[in-house]
């Protein structure tokens, strides 16, 4: 019997499944004739059987038969397309890091403009209830002219105009003081007088992250938070933590300083360095900028302004410091304090009073001269200041036989000693100076005499923080201020202070010999 096989060609339709169709639908399907011819097998009309095809009778590998060409089209087409990715964003990063040094520029260049200049001042002027009727339409000259006249000028100020004005290159600046004298204020007005123009000025804070940011909002720079090239990354921008992204920051201020064509250095501000943690923390990013400081003194491009309340940070920087230039700022003195009060309040009574409670220190002084009753003002802060200071430095003396309460009194003993001390040391010079006593001139004793009468080394460095008293860079110990000093005088002198002081040292030396 003649073998005969079957070849089914079915032209223009796809294949339809019975059962996402209707009855109607599947009667018409089967009543169409399919499209079927029948060849013999040793027939010449017989179709060949197609190479390419999945289900070829004779089984060939589809990949057989490719053709070469279309292999290298492909492969030219690939490498085409990765050529211009990778073209691209090669020049997206350069162009990404030519931004940010131009933004860092541009945060340097950036000036204030006079309608900027007029709100500050007016923003001064209301703190003082000073902006008149008359000066609400006033002229940037007439307001700074009136702004002048309410803070008068000091004798630092000459020296801090230069460093900001970029005239005094070749180190970094340390400025401390005890906190409210004047050092940030200083500084402000400096950058006012230059309108700003190359200098930027950022606060410390304990937490690295929010001062990594705050030295990113005074740089303009975003730490590659805002680049769109990860594809081209390898590491995270901050896998590294805020100690390296501040390093970045510096590195690129680096480049923008050693930019030719600049004629003065630039100047970075940075206040209340104190507010770092005294920990290793702290301390390494304290040197860290130092390191940075030094290289840019050396080649006199970028000019560091430190300031600082408490003593640690200069004892921190002082023992890499080569180039650090370190200024004291005091208080007032008792001609400055009645003058800068009566620039305020022409028509105000009882100055001499107001300056014998407060003293010279700037925070105070802006503090009373905004009362409508200064002598009252000042009252009020001396009692608050004598409330806190018996809270924080209490004396018990039938305190409990507790570990951490008998800790707590010595550390007040000791410090009541010290204070006791200092009222001792000013009534002794009242006394002998007569008619020319300043009384706003405050007892100093040498940090090794105070570790002597506290018999402990390590309570003066607390003292300091909590601004109980002032340390300077000659080691030189004092009250914090004339208000410390006269909230301290009033409970030294009250009657019985001496006998409750006694009656707690022997409290403590009692559960000392009960404990043995």
């Amino acid at each position: 019997m003649q073998r005969l096989y079957l070849l089914t060609r079915v032209r223009q339709h796809t294949m339809i499944s019975a059962r996402g169709l209707i009855p109607s639908q599947i009667g018409r399907v089967r009543a169409s004739k399919p499209n079927v011819r029948l060849y013999s097998a040793h027939s010449q009309q017989a179709p060949k059987p197609d190479n390419n095809s999945f289900f070829s009778p004779s089984g060939s590998s589809t990949w057989g038969k490719v053709d070469p060409s279309l292999v290298v089209d492909i492969a030219l087409k690939t490498l085409i397309g990765l050529g211009v990715v990778f073209t691209g964003g090669s020049l997206y990063v350069f162009w990404y890091k030519h931004n940010v040094l131009s933004k860092i520029e541009a945060a340097f260049n950036e000036t204030w403009n006079d309608t900027a200049l007029v709100q500050l001042i007016k923003q001064e002027l209301s703190r003082f209830d000073l902006l008149t009727p008359d000066l609400e339409h006033a002229g940037l000259q007439r307001l700074a002219a009136k702004l002048f006249e309410v803070n008068p000028r000091r004798e630092e100020q000459d020296f801090i105009d230069s460093i900001v004005k970029g005239e005094t290159t070749g180190s970094y600046f340390l400025l401390i003081g005890p906190k409210g004298a004047g050092k940030s204020g200083m500084v402000f007005d400096a950058m006012l007088n230059i309108r700003n123009k190359g200098s930027v000025f950022l606060e410390a804070h304990p937490d690295l992250e929010v001062f990594r940011l705050r030295l990113g909002n005074a740089l303009n720079y975003e730490f590659s938070e805002d680049m769109q090239a990860g594809l081209f990354q390898r590491p995270d921008p901050r896998s590294g933590g805020p100690a390296m992204d501040i390093e970045r920051a510096l590195d690129k201020l680096h480049e923008v300083a050693m930019r030719s064509g600049r004629r003065r250095p630039l100047v970075l501000v940075i206040t209340k360095i104190q507010n770092f943690h005294n920990d290793d923390q702290g301390r390494n990013l304290l040197l860290q900028i130092q390191q940075y400081a030094e290289r840019w003194a050396i080649r006199g491009i970028v000019t560091v302004v430190f300031t600082t309340d408490d003593v640690w940070p200069y004892t921190l920087l002082r023992k890499a410091a080569t180039l650090m230039e370190v200024h004291s700022v005091q208080d007032l003195d008792w001609r400055m304090s009645k003058r800068t009060l009566l620039c305020r309040r022409p028509d105000a009574e009882n100055v001499d009073s107001v300056v014998h409670v407060v003293g010279g220190r700037q925070s105070y002084l802006n503090k009373v001269s905004r009362a409508e009753e200064m002598l009252q003002a000042a009252e009020d802060l001396l009692r608050l200041e004598k409330a806190w200071l018996e809270s924080c430095l209490g004396l018990i003396p039938d305190c409990d036989n507790d570990g951490e309460v008998v800790i707590q009194q010595k550390w007040s003993l000791h410090c009541w000693t010290l204070l006791r001390e200092f009222v001792r040391l000013y009534r002794a010079k009242q006394k002998d100076s007569g008619d020319c006593w300043d009384p706003l001139k405050l007892p100093v004793i040498p940090s090794w005499r105070c570790q002597q009468i506290m018999t402990r080394p390590d309570y003066l460095d607390e003292l300091d923080r909590l601004d109980v008293v002032y340390i300077d860079m000659n080691s030189n110990v004092q009250p914090d201020s004339m208000l410390v000093l006269r909230a301290v005088i009033d409970i030294v002198e009250k009657e019985g202070f001496d006998e409750l002081l006694e009656d707690v040292r022997c409290r403590i030396k009692e559960i000392e010999n009960l404990r043995r």
